[in-house]
Parts: structure tokens; sequence; C-alpha cells
């Protein structure tokens, strides 16, 4: 072999061994792939999935498997990040290298034992809801009633309850909301939830804490206590004027008629009969199924035998009526007796059914409300796979919705303008049209009530829906700002952003354009946008993209636009920190935080830093540097970890006497704190020499701060609030403020214990004399309002004779 050749197989086989570190360094367990799971998969579809694998793989199983244990190690682990919503967006983000501040998640396991009998106690009733951190508040703070179980599988009157449990939750279907949270694995929600044990029972909205017997009788009674539904009782007396009122005589009405008429059989049949009839619960559950829809009437024709006559009753009856003004004899249609949710279901069933339209009326209906001359109501279109599937649930809806149309739309007859509108892949679905135009879909529940809450806020949403169309124009390309929301429909967290995203886009119409991305119909546009979590939502001011980071509300959204579009922060790369931070002059201050994108710490920080910003208001300049983008910037200034926040003070120039952050606190007002323990101050430093000599001999009155070093997060806190107090204050009294940690006995002399500490001193009663050394007490708790407006109180304006001295930098 020649020389020419060997040296390119050697070059060759190095290459082949770089590239394979190189790609062994980038490939990482993807935990969706563990699980089996889509990347869009709901809580619920993860804990199934590991659950099936736990059965499976778990090390109890396979006894001859020496790998069992690593194996299961890493299921575990796929699981405790993918179940935690802020792992979980950490790792859909960064991979695992967002997982590095967050220790060794998932290195223990429970028994396979658990797995089988006690993991998940719920996970497989579908009319108990598990709930978990990320859609909590979403559900059970909303208008539905919820009554919630909160368990622990090691909990055995845990296990004693769920049979109970489940049969209250069957019978109570449609009634209110039943669910349960196991708090085993989202312990952080009870804890906040304010649980103590378990299981502790809570209805929701009014989180009233259930303290009966827990039976089923006893769990029912209390449920049925908390529905509003109304049952309307009639008799001769009041009959014509209740269902001939404006409230109720257009509504649909079901007439329960309870009891024989009086002679008209043998009193042992009429018992017989009697009993047949819907006991007083099973009415009001009747009446709770069909709120807001049907009114719900009785008549005990026992009591009331000639009115049930004069109908043309015998007996146990139910009777539905189109109007309830239309209730004669002869009139309305029978109803069979059975369970509560069944006799509902027959009553929708005569409702009037949504009004199918097909694709000329849809394309009409959309043109008149793209018209603004055109005065027309909004439209809720209900789309399914055909007609035959339609539910009986959403014929409510023409009675929810007073001012806004509902209309239907056959996809298997109308298959292209499913497809045009995207909706043909997640069938049934529901949109609102709104008079700009524009539509909407909903994500929620399939459940009239839920519908009804989503149209009514969509209409005055000025959100548009975006699909391939709109990118890069539209949208990027337009010069206009735009705030996209890329999500998917299954994920919990993109469903508590949508209420604020609508808020937020409420609030800033007009400024800034809102659309949505729907991740699971257009995966290659978030594919091509680099989206890798859900929801991702992305700023593109002038072209520019900027992901937000901070919380997810909507004053969040708001500052974040803010922030960009005016901001406070400057984004530093090698070429400005030089200019603007290594050459500085002496006047000024910067603060500089050092970070990786992938720090779950620094993201925490950004939104921070940014009311910081706000705070200090030009005091001192707040720059970034990403730490992954310019290593080598990071690398010079000795950044070993992130966040590493830096302080360039003032009377120094460039780099020099530069000072880092080492508090635990990293909240603006933490900042803050320490920012002004080196800016002046309007405050006198006293020591244990000149408060002696200088305050408890003066005349004139002292507003004293007591506080502790770098250590004491409060004192550091309060400091800028005590300095701000002390300015409103200059006509009245001298400022002071003394470290107890270098002055521990002055601070003991003056009866200080607690940092920090705030003492007025009214001053001496004469020349030559002396006042005590622990002054007055004032509250910092109650603010700085409190603090001004108290010493106001105390000392009259212009109390002052001598010219207030000034601190020494």
């Amino acid at each position: 072999m020649s020389s020419k050749v060997r040296l390119f197989h050697i070059k060759l086989w190095t290459c082949l061994v770089i590239f394979s570190m190189l790609f062994s360094l980038v490939i990482t367990d993807d935990y969706y792939e563990i699980l089996g799971v889509e990347r869009d998969a709901s809580t619920k579809d993860i804990r199934r999935a590991f659950k099936k694998l736990a059965l499976k793989m778990h090390p109890d199983k396979n006894p001859d498997d020496p790998k069992a244990h690593d194996k299961f190690l890493k299921v575990n682990r796929a699981y405790e990040v993918l179940k935690d919503e802020e792992l979980r967006k950490k790792f859909d983000r960064y991979g695992e290298d967002g997982l590095k501040d967050q220790g060794q998640w998932g290195q223990r396991y429970e028994s396979w034992n658990f797995y089988k009998t006690e993991f998940g106690l719920y996970d497989e009733d579908p009319e108990v809801v598990t709930l978990s951190k990320s859609d909590f508040e979403h559900s059970v703070f909303g208008a539905d009633i919820w009554f919630v179980n909160f368990y622990s599988p090691r909990c055995h009157h845990c296990h004693d309850l769920a049979p109970t449990w489940r049969k209250f939750a069957k019978e109570m279907e449609g009634v209110i909301r039943i669910g349960a949270v196991n708090c085993w694995d989202d312990n952080p929600l009870c804890t906040q939830q304010g649980i103590m044990q378990y299981p502790t029972l809570v209805v929701y909205p009014k989180k009233e804490f259930y303290t009966g017997a827990k039976t089923l009788t006893a769990l029912v009674r209390h449920a049925l206590r908390q529905v509003k539904a109304t049952i309307h009782d009639l008799w001769a007396g009041n009959f014509k004027k209740i269902l001939t009122s404006d409230e109720i005589k257009s509504t649909p009405l079901l007439m329960m008629y309870c009891g024989s008429v009086q002679g008209s059989r043998e009193e042992e049949t009429a018992e017989l009969v009697y009993a047949e009839c819907l006991n007083k619960d099973d009415r009001l559950k009747v009446a709770a199924i069909l709120d807001k829809i049907v009114t719900v009437a009785h008549i005990d024709c026992s009591a009331s035998g000639n009115l049930c006559e004069r109908l043309g009753i015998s007996g146990n009856t139910l009777k539905f009526y189109e109007k309830a003004v239309k209730v004669k004899k002869g009139a309305g249609t029978p109803v069979e007796f059975g369970e509560p949710k069944e006799i509902a279901g027959e009553v929708l069933k005569m409702l009037p059914d949504i009004q199918t339209i097909d694709e000329e009326q849809f394309k009409k209906m959309r043109d008149e409300l793209s018209n603004s001359s055109k005065n027309m109501n909004p439209v809720l279109i209900h789309f399914v796979k055909s007609n035959d599937d339609a539910e009986m649930e959403l014929r409510k809806l023409l009675w929810i919705l007073d001012d806004i149309t509902v209309k239907r739309v056959d996809c298997s007859t109308h298959q292209k303008l499913c497809q045009s509108l995207y909706v043909n892949k997640n069938l049934p679905a529901v949109a609102l049209f709104r008079k700009d135009g524009e539509h909407e879909m909903h994500h929620g529940r399939m459940m009239a009530q839920d519908i009804a809450a989503f149209a009514r806020e969509s209409v005055t949403s000025p959100v548009h829906m975006l699909d391939p169309s709109d990118f890069p124009d539209p949208v990027i390309n337009s010069g206009e700002p735009w705030f996209v929301d890329f999500f998917s429909p299954h994920c919990p967290p993109c469903k508590q952003l949508i209420p604020e995203w609508r808020k937020a886009a409420r609030q800033l119409a007009g400024q800034i354009k809102f659309g949505t991305v729907d991740c699971t119909v257009h995966n290659a546009l978030c594919n091509q946008n680099n989206i890798r979590s859900y929801p991702t939502t992305v700023f593109y001011n002038e072209t520019t993209p900027h992901t937000f980071t901070g919380v997810n509300t909507a004053q969040g959204l708001i500052d974040f636009v803010e922030d960009i579009m005016h901001p406070l922060v400057v984004e530093l790369t090698p070429n400005t920190f030089d200019s603007l931070v290594k050459t500085k002059s002496k006047k000024e201050m910067w603060l500089v935080d050092f970070y990786a994108p992938w720090c779950g710490p620094c993201q925490a920080l950004a939104p921070e830093w940014r009311k910081l910003a706000k705070k200090l208001n030009g005091t001192a300049q707040l720059g970034t540097v990403d730490c992954v983008k310019w290593s080598g910037l990071c690398s010079q200034n000795g950044v070993a970890s992130y966040p590493t926040i830096r302080m360039y003070p003032q009377g120094k120039s460039g780099l020099a006497g530069s000072m880092q952050y080492t508090g635990w606190m990293r909240d603006a007002n933490s900042l803050q704190g320490w920012v002004y323990s080196y800016l002046p101050s309007v405050a006198t430093t006293l020591d244990m020499h000149n408060f002696a000599s200088k305050l408890l001999q003066d005349t004139e009155p002292w507003l004293v701060y007591f506080y502790a070093g770098p250590w004491c997060g409060p004192c550091t806190q309060f400091m800028p609030q005590f300095e701000n107090a002390v300015r409103a204050l200059e006509d009245r009294v001298h400022a002071g403020k003394i470290n107890c940690d270098h002055n521990q006995g002055t601070c003991m002399s003056s009866a200080v214990n607690a940092y920090p500490s705030i003492r007025l001193y009214y001053g001496a009663k004469r020349k030559g004399a002396s006042q005590g050394w622990t002054g007055e007490y004032i509250s910092h708790m109650q603010g700085v309002d409190y603090i001004i407006n108290y010493v106001k109180g105390k000392i009259p304006a212009d109390k002052l004779k001598k010219k207030r001295p000034k601190d020494e930098l």
C-alpha cells in the first residue's frame, strides 16, 4: 500500500472516530420515544404509558436480566421529567442540557406491586377526571361544580374509598364533575391546596372541605346540596301564573306528574304506582343536567288531583312540552321513566336539532360576516364526521347562546370545505366565526357549557388562526409586530394559556397582532420554526423572533412585549460588551447577566432582570450575555456557572472593581437592594462612635435603618424603600443606617433583635443632653407609605434647621 493511500485511510479513520465521538455527545435519550408517546401527549397519556412499561420492565419481573435495573431507571427518569410541566418544557427546548441544574431525577422507584395495584388509582375510570398541576385551576375554578378526591396510593383508606368514589362518579355523571388528584405523584399541588391527610374531599369552586361520612348516600346528598337547578312545584293556585310567566312561557318543559289522582285507583295500587315516580334527589339530578335548557316542573297528583284530572293525567307520568304555555289536556310527548341521565337524554332528543348547512351556505355566511355593513351575529359551527355522529348534548347550545347563531357542517359530504379549514383530522370540532371574518377553534371539552363559555370569550377576541399560507408572509415579513402561540390542543399548559392569550390580545389590540398555530395540524410549519415544546410563544418584531420565557399570564405576556418593543436591557455581544462595559466611565454603573439559554434559573431570572431595569430607571445600565452563543467572551470573564450576575460599579472605569452577586434570592427586589447598597445614599452611615456622639445628642429628629449584611435578604430588599421614604421626609428628619454585623454592641444597646428594624428618634430635649438608645419602633412590614405617613403625623414639616448630612461613598 502506498504512503498516500495509507495516509488517506488514516485521515478517513480519524474523521470517522471524531464524527462518532461528536455524534455520541449530541445524541441523548428521547424520553418520548422511551415511553412510546407523542410529543404532545397529555399527562394522563404519559402516566398510562409509564404504568404499562413499569409492569413489563420492572426488575422484580425480570430477575434474570442483570441490566433490568438500568433499563428501568431510564423509563423512570423519562416519566419523572415528562410528568412535570416545567421539566418537560426544559427537556423539549434544550434536551438533557436543560436538566443539568435539576439534580438526579428518577433514581428511585417503587416495587412492582405498587405500580400494579396502587399507581394511578382512577386513571381507567372515564367518569373520574384525574387532575394535575397543569390543568387543576383551569378546570375546578370555572363555572362547573367539582367534587375532588385528594388521595395517596399508599393510603389504605384511599383504597377503601375507591369503589364508592367510582359508584358516586357514575351516579353524578352530568350533574357535577368528579375529580381525583394523586398526591403521591403531585405533592406540590396538594400542598398548595392545604391537603394535610388522605383521603381529603373538597368541593370547588367554593373550596369547601367535606367532613361527612364517606358513604355513597352521604356523598350524593352533599353533592346535590351544591346543585342550584330549580324544580317548580305546581298546584292549582300557581299553575297558570308560573307557566305563563315571561321567564318560562316560551321554554321547553319537562313535567313530572307524581302520585295517583285521588279515587282513580285502589289505595294499594296507588302506593305501588307512586313508588315508581322519581324521588326528590332524582328530580334534582334531571333538572341539573337540563339546567338553563329545559324548565322542570313537578305536580303531586295525590294533593292536586283535580288539576291532574283536568290535564288528563291518571298516574305517574313524565311529559315533554315544546313550550310551557302549551301544557293542556292531550298535549305533550310521554317520556319513559328511567335513570336521571336516561330521562335527560330522551328529553334532549326531543329538542330541535342544530341546522346543517352546505358549502354554498357556509361561503355566504362567511362573506356576510366579513362585510362590515351587515348586522349579523357571530356563528358557531359544529363540524362532524356525519350527522349520525352528532351529540345530543350539543343541542343545548341553541338555548344557551342568545346572540350567537349555531350551525352544523357534515364533513362526510363537504370534505373539501373541512380540509380547507384543517378540521377534517380532528372531528368532531367546533369553531366560532367572528364578524371580522376570522375564526377560532375550541380545544376544550365537547360539553355544551364549555363550548358556550369558549364562544362568549372568543366573540371579542382579536386572535388570528394561522396556517402555512401566513408564513413567512404576512406574519414574519409583514413589518408588523406579531405574537404567535405555537401549541398542541392536547397539552394542558397550552389550554391554560389560551384564556390568558385572549386577555393579552384584547389589551394590545391595534398595537400587536396575536395568532395561534396548531402544531398537531401544521407539524411541518412548527418544525420549520424550530418549535420543540408546547406551548412556545414567539414575538416577531421587525422579522426578529423573540421566544417568550416569562410567566404564562396576560400581564406576563404584555410585559414581555413591552420589554422587546422598548428594551431596557441590552443584549451584549463581544463588540458591544467592549464598547459599552469594558470602556465605561466612572460615572456609569453596569449590571450584566451571563446566562445559558438551557439553564432553568437563568430562565427564571430573565423576567426579574427586566423588572429590575424598570425599577432602577436609568440608575444603572443592564445587559445580558448568551454564554452559549458567546462562549469566548464568558470564558475571558471567568464565568463558570449560570446565571452569573456581575456589577461594574460607579467610581471605577471599565471592568475594574467588578463584584459578583452571591445572594440566594434573584428577584428584582433583592437585586435592587444589592444595587442600592453600592449607590450614594441619602442616609448617613452610622457606627458605634458617631451613633452616640452625633445621633443621641442631636436635638433634631432622626430616622434610622438597622440592618445586617448580605445574608439578610429582607434587609437588602427593603433598603431602596427606606431610601425612598427618607427622600419624601427630607424636611422633617435626618436619615441614618447602621450595619449591625459590624456594630453589634450599638444594636444590642438599641434593643434591636430583628432585621431590618426602623427607629424614629425625636431628638434630645436640649443641647448637651442625650436621648434614649431605643427610639420608637416603626414597622416596615406595612410599606413605605405607612412609614412616611407615620413620621409626618409625629414630626412637623420644616423641622430641620441644619442641612441634612450626606453619606460619603
